[in-house]
């Protein structure tokens, strides 16, 4: 449910509807960077997040249509979500069983202002508390907000946030309560150019932490703000990612307390499974070591972002005959990472932590690898070399204690051919050494 959560509450925070301004934003969830840009036009705002190469997300927030448009590129398809303005508002495929759900939003004017993007800026504190009655299948939550917003053109027929917030998170978990929105304090907040959420669910904390990197006039066409011609509608968030009720449940709650794989501002829905990532994350095969993947950490001074990294590592090691798995939740919290294993039946679990970053000429840009470019001047052009350096830890689930204690290093032209060339290494060493503590038991 917490992944659903952080994936609304990014989109809702970012939705600002002015004309023709370009927003370019860097967020970090959990140690993963990911860029999102938002682009606005009269009342419509859409929200482009990269999650990884290949994988994106885009959603069209409609505010004098009161409603919100989630585009799944891979299948041609989208969902329309209809956004009504009352406080006391169910889905709309609410049940008369349903239950209640009430939110409760408190926004608070520190006073304190201080200029940027040449515009004044507002520091602003808040708390949303949602808390479910009886008979209610929508879980408890505390997010707390700390940032700095701007005031730009109004928000013109734009519900509020929070309660579309939470009635998405309900919908995509197939809830169908009532949501009762209870607010004080400040009504308009602007658009945040720094923010900082805490969302505490399940005893666990999710830190996520926003800046805008550029904020510009732009020259938008309309046809970006409508659904793509040839696009299939469909009814539902499961028809949308292509999965089914069940799928839907481990995409949307993989284990208590998991951040999940999701990304930034902008982000309205996650990233659409392909059928091998389906087959791995609800079927083990058989005779077939199955292998948890934990998210790739970086500890080097520069800013690397290894996001994409994961999911690179899992489809080396099922090229090699393995079933790599995605584990979502935060890599700093190694018990929840191994408990998260064992309720997917993974044989092991590979931690990877990036412990060096060297190119040969000075001066180059550290950023971005995968789909990029590679790093400012050096992805593709042969001017100098990379070299990337990692830690390589496995575990059983069942054991706090790594089976395999390792360093993996990789050298190569350009920062994609270099992390790719890391990740190959490490699935090749990983499986040979998982399978020689097979043939030895």
């Amino acid at each position: 449910m917490t992944r659903n959560f952080i994936a609304f509450l990014l989109l809702t925070f970012s939705s600002a509807a002015f004309a023709d301004v370009k927003s370019t934003n860097r967020v970090t969830i959990g140690g993963n960077a990911f860029s999102s840009t938002v682009l606005m036009k009269q009342g419509k705002v859409r929200n482009e997040m990269i999650l990884a190469p290949g994988v994106s997300t885009v959603s069209i927030q409609d505010c004098a249509g009161h409603r919100l448009i989630q585009l799944n590129d891979r299948a041609r398809t989208y969902l329309i979500t209809e956004i009504g303005s009352g406080a006391d508002q169910a889905p709309s495929n609410a049940a008369a069983s349903a239950g209640t759900v009430t939110l409760s939003v408190n926004e608070q004017d520190t006073g304190e202002s201080k200029q940027l993007f040449g515009y004044t800026a507002r520091h602003l504190k808040g708390t949303i508390t949602s808390e479910g009655g009886s008979g209610s299948c929508g879980g408890n939550l505390h997010v707390i907000t700390d940032g700095w917003y701007i005031d730009l053109p109004a928000m013109q027929g734009c519900a509020p946030p929070e309660r579309e917030m939470l009635r998405s998170r309900m919908e995509r978990d197939g809830c169908n309560d009532r949501v009762v929105l209870n607010t004080s304090g400040v009504e308009k907040l602007g658009y945040p150019l720094l923010l900082d959420t805490t969302i505490k669910d399940n005893g666990r904390d999710t830190i996520i932490h926003q800046g805008t990197t550029d904020l510009s006039p732009a020259t938008l066409d309309p046809a970006l703000f409508e659904i793509p011609a040839g696009y299939k509608p469909v009814r539902t968030y499961q028809e949308l990612m292509g999965i089914g009720r069940a799928e839907s449940m481990a995409v949307a709650r993989p284990s208590e307390g998991s951040t999940g794989n999701t990304g930034g501002f902008g982000l309205g829905a996650a990233p659409a499974q392909s059928a091998d990532e389906k087959t791995s994350a609800t079927e083990k095969k058989k005779g077939v070591l199955r292998i948890g993947v934990a998210q790739v950490t970086s500890s080097v001074e520069q800013s690397l972002a290894t996001d994409g990294w994961q999911q690179q590592l899992v489809n080396d090691i099922n090229f090699l005959g393995g079933q790599g798995v995605v584990v979502s939740i935060d890599p700093h919290d190694r018990e929840a990472v191994l408990e998260e294993a064992k309720q997917k039946g993974c044989d092991y679990v590979v931690f990877t932590n990036v412990v060096t970053f060297k190119t040969a000429s000075v001066g180059e840009k550290i950023g971005r690898v995968f789909g990029s470019g590679g790093l400012g001047g050096v992805g593709g052009t042969g001017h100098g070399r990379v070299d990337i350096g990692a830690e390589v830890k496995v575990f059983q689930p069942d054991n706090s204690v790594p089976v395999l204690d390792g360093n993996n290093d990789f050298r190569q032209n350009d920062a994609d051919a270099t992390a790719k060339g890391l990740l190959q290494t490490e699935a090749r060493y990983v499986m040979l050494e998982i399978k020689k503590l097979q043939a030895a038991k």
